[in-house]
């Protein structure tokens, strides 16, 4: 809103909920009508709608290998990551108070339901499965259960109550806090050095990023130096099992964030087997077209630390491990498995700014020839590799310096994970292209500053070789005119597959997709 609009906002019945302060704008109720006249006010920039929050997990059916599948494991022997330092802020539920995470160092409710006294600080139970995953100990399965960076620091920053709902303007009051206070000291008197912001949570997309507010309060945190990691959503596939093209979710249409796919293990440690799950949201992005999701990660059947007596547990009982643990599916749990590997990196290079976390991950991808780059991005997530990449550039480089240690020797290129080849994808997708990166890994380019966010608008290095996989067929033009529906079917040249592209946002449903995928 710009000078003025507020009280005009009034003047036409409006209550103000809240202001923002990161953002210039505010949630206001009002009627339809009040709303047609504050829109004709000139002060007015743009108008959306504080859309309800979804949780993107559904009950599993698998066990987890997640840390030798991902090659975490072997991150921890060759380089010791295990995300000592970093601080993880994840806008969810809440967090229990388990023992598998006594590594929780501040808890922030947003919600109008508070938690008070001693209730359990995540009566619904899903936040507490999604922080286990990225940082949990794995103190009650003797680290069998262990997350991806088990010495990493929690924030339980709570924005779904009881039920699993929450609001927009409730996430965005959350990430707001997590930029003012990342420095600030935890509960246990130590700064919380927050790197790292997870939401594994969204709502279908309603416009375009560059109105969307809870994208432009995400794209500020990466400005300001955060890394904040998106689930894609679970709107893969329609009620009939076909694919379903164009459902990510917002913020994850956010070109600035790490939006993660889901993929399924099998229960099993090597990789060659694993499939992307069929919930899996795909890209484009509706509004934008934007290439997403940047990559995917393991994301069904994961078992991780129970919320005893939660919401989601009483209703799907058959999640139930034991005591301790429960499973469950989903880009919600794809999500917090990247964001543990984030906070590895920036343990070994804390000197590393948001954009260059996400090229290493991409440009370590495992490249799955097998896929479309709308189903999973830049690749399947590699640890060991991205952790090898890491610990070989000097951060301190000069800006066009080359900065990569020992002239790239000590790079790997290919890991072995559970005795199966990893070859690094090398390339890194952005907007609607995949690119060639090594010219741009190689270097301290601009593209790394934490100044700059990557958007549409950025002139890329005249080096860059296009890869040979073109993400939009070039006889496609975009207009605004047309009409997404279920109608239209996209060339398979793009997608190698037909599939339909995702239902309008006016008909797609809120709720949660209860069929997952089938073992």
């Amino acid at each position: 809103l710009k000078a003025g609009a507020e009280a005009e906002s009034r003047k036409h019945g409006a209550t103000e909920r809240k202001r923002f302060k990161l953002l210039s704008g505010s949630v206001v109720d009002m009627t339809v009508d009040e709303l047609e006249e504050l829109a004709k006010h000139p002060g007015v920039h743009s108008i959306s709608l504080d859309a309800p929050m979804k949780m993107s997990a559904n009950a599993g059916l698998s066990g987890s290998h997640l840390r030798t599948t991902t090659g975490a494991t072997q991150a921890l022997a060759a380089y010791g990551a295990s995300g000592a330092g970093i601080g993880i802020a994840i806008v969810d539920s809440g967090i229990s108070k388990v023992q598998d995470l006594s590594n929780v160092v501040k808890r922030v409710d947003f919600t109008a339901a508070k938690v008070t006294g001693t209730g359990n600080t995540d009566p619904f139970g899903h936040g507490t499965h999604v922080a286990g995953l990225a940082a949990g100990k794995g103190t009650s399965s003797n680290g069998k259960y262990r997350g991806i960076a088990p010495n990493a620091s929690l924030i339980d920053l709570r924005v779904l109550d009881n039920k699993g709902a929450g609001y927009t303007s409730d996430v965005i009051e959350a990430v707001e806090w997590a930029i003012t206070n990342r420095n600030a000291l935890g509960d246990n008197g130590l700064p919380m050095n927050i790197r790292v912001i997870n939401l594994s949570l969204g709502h279908v997309a309603f416009e375009r990023t560059a109105t969307d507010p809870l994208a432009a309060i995400c794209r500020e945190a990466v400005r300001q130096g955060l890394v904040v990691v998106v689930s894609a959503g679970n709107l893969g596939k329609d009620a009939n099992g076909k694919t379903v093209y164009g459902s990510i979710t917002s913020p994850g249409t956010e070109p600035a964030v790490l939006t993660v796919g889901a993929m399924t293990t099998w229960g099993t440690n090597v990789r060659s087997d694993d499939a992307v799950a069929t919930y899996s949201s795909r890209g484009p992005t509706y509004f934008d077209h934007f290439a997403k999701p940047d990559l995917v990660a393991p994301g069904s059947g994961l078992i991780g630390p129970k919320s005893s007596g939660s919401e989601l547990e009483m209703k799907n009982p058959g999640i139930s491990i034991d005591k301790n643990y429960v499973k469950l599916s989903g880009t919600s749990m794809a999500a917090p498995v990247v964001a543990g590997a984030v906070a590895l990196l920036l343990e070994k290079k804390p000197g590393l700014t948001p954009n260059a976390v996400k090229g290493i991950l991409m440009y370590t991808a495992e490249r799955r020839r097998e896929n479309n780059v709308m189903d999973v991005g830049a690749g399947y997530l590699n640890i060991i590799g991205a952790t090898n990449m890491a610990v070989n550039i000097n951060t301190g480089a000069a800006q066009n310096a080359y900065w990569i240690l020992n002239n790239g020797l000590g790079l790997n290129y290919t890991n072995v994970i559970a005795a199966s080849p990893v070859p690094w994808n090398r390339g890194i997708l952005w907007g609607r292209k995949m690119y060639k990166a090594g010219s741009l890994m190689n270097y301290n380019k601009n593209i790394w500053s934490q100044t700059i966010v990557w958007d549409e608008t950025i002139v890329w290095d005249e080096t860059i070789v296009w890869d040979e996989t073109i993400v939009w067929d070039e006889t496609i033009v975009w207009d605004e005119t047309i009409v997404w529906d279920e109608t239209i079917v996209w060339d398979e040249s793009i997608f190698g597959q037909s599939a339909e592209i995702a239902p309008s946002p006016e008909n797609a449903a809120l709720g949660e997709i209860t069929e997952v995928e089938e073992f």
